[in-house]
């Protein structure tokens, strides 16, 4: 006979896997992982038809990447405006379903004629304006599915199962890239951001507006600029009456200029730091990525505690990664350094969203969204640039070993302000 959740030899068992017998979420959840897995699937495709078509160089790749980046930085404010004003499964479901008609039309194009640079682009573009509406829309549908107490755990899930779809993208495409020509891959990864809108639309959703257990709220449709301004300012109001949460958004900041530059050093690193040939520069990338899924454990287990503390946590965590990597240069030592400095920066991210989901009413919460990423898209600008540029001027080893200390040093900062923070508000009271 049971004693209830919670006990038994697996206590943490049925407190864990609570969230994942809400019927809801399961849909959105295997949505959400389908559609990663497309993706991952068609970038690897994608860059192996950009530097097949540009005769082996990376110009083309480059290009790609930086258009993908910029797009969402000029169009994501209207992209959550928007996105508070109509219901969040059509809305994904539209999105995935129009990327994947529009990526497959590269197979199309490759029966009639070789895949031209501006072909390429031109579909780039399109599907980085339908991905812009993909986030706010996305963030803001998880508090009318789930209740208040399972949102954190939520974001864990939702962390764990799209990093692994993600993951996965790229390693069935390598495989398939030996048995199949790469246009036909996307024709693949298409079908399958078709079949996760079907799963999106499934969803049973509440009308817009409208929180797990409340009523709804009704929004204007149309966008007006005006409108616009209003609904940030009281986004930014909100802001400033919480100091905590506008110290989690900075992070997401860090984490962004952190994050953007590292796939790109990878390779460097591989052959300067651990004087391994490129090829290692993968075992690298994989294990970095894959501290997601310790990350989004974390989470879960620890649902408990304070978000600045795990993010603060977090950054000491990544902190110390780097800096090991800086001083061991050990080519056993660096993948378990990147699978913990992986897992401390990947932890911010969902706690954020958690954040804004409980706090941000439901009528703005896509905006929120969209301004939050907008910090972490010019924070990824920066990092890219600075990244590259410093690794070039002061080297890779110096470079690793100042981010780190800078990560130690910041989460010392955080908890400290934290501290205060609290110590303020019991004052006030």
């Amino acid at each position: 006979m049971s004693n209830g959740p919670g006990t038994g030899p697996f206590p943490y068992r049925l407190k864990w896997e609570r969230i994942l017998r809400n019927n809801r979420f399961r849909m959105l959840l295997a949505a959400y992982t389908l559609s990663q897995f497309s993706e991952g699937m068609t970038q690897t495709s994608l860059t192996w038809i950009a530097f097949r078509s540009s005769h082996n160089h990376i110009g083309l790749v480059a290009t790609i990447g930086l258009l993908q980046t910029l797009i969402p930085f000029f169009i994501i404010l209207p992209a959550g405006y928007l996105a508070d004003r109509f219901p969040a499964p059509p809305l994904l479901a539209g999105v995935n379903l129009f990327k994947g008609a529009t990526y497959a039309l590269i197979p199309l194009i490759s029966l009639l004629e070789p895949i031209s640079r501006t072909s390429i682009l031109s579909i780039v573009i399109l599907t980085a304006i339908l991905s812009s509406f993909f986030i706010p829309a996305f963030g803001a549908m998880l508090p009318s599915l789930v209740p208040a107490d399972g949102i954190k755990k939520a974001n864990g899930w939702i962390l764990i199962f799209g990093q692994g779809g993600y993951l996965l993208g790229p390693l069935t495409a390598g495989i398939l890239l030996f048995h199949l020509e790469a246009p036909w891959l996307i024709l693949i990864s298409g079908s399958c951001f078709a079949l996760s809108a079907v799963l999106m639309i499934l969803v049973p959703s509440l009308p817009s507006g409208q929180l797990y257990g409340q009523a709804p709220v009704s929004t204007p449709s149309k966008m007006h600029w005006s409108a616009v301004k209003k609904d940030l300012s009281q986004i930014l109001l909100l802001f400033r009456q919480r100091p905590n949460m506008i110290l989690a958004i900075l992070t997401l900041g860090v984490y962004g200029a952190v994050n953007a530059p590292l796939p790109v050093l990878f390779p460097l690193m591989a052959t300067e730091v651990f004087r391994m040939n490129k090829g290692f520069y993968t075992i690298l990338a994989g294990s970095y990525f894959s501290g997601a899924f310790l990350a989004g454990l974390t989470i879960i287990r620890l649902s408990g505690t304070p978000p600045l503390k795990l993010i603060a946590g977090g950054l000491g965590l990544a902190g110390l990664s780097l800096t090991a990597v800086s001083l061991t240069s050990s080519p056993w030592t660096g993948p378990l350094a990147f699978v913990l400095s992986g897992a401390g920066l990947a932890i911010i991210q969902p706690l954020v969203n958690e954040w804004l989901q409980k706090e941000v009413p439901r009528p703005l919460l896509g905006l929120a969204f969209s301004l939050t990423w907008l910090l972490f898209l010019m924070a990824s600008l920066t990092g890219i640039r600075g990244g590259s540029f410093l690794a070039e001027k002061v080297g890779l080893h110096p470079l690793l070993a100042g981010t780190g200390t800078g990560l130690f040093l910041l989460s010392g900062v955080l908890l400290l302000s934290t501290y205060l923070l609290k110590s303020v508000s019991k004052r006030n009271n």
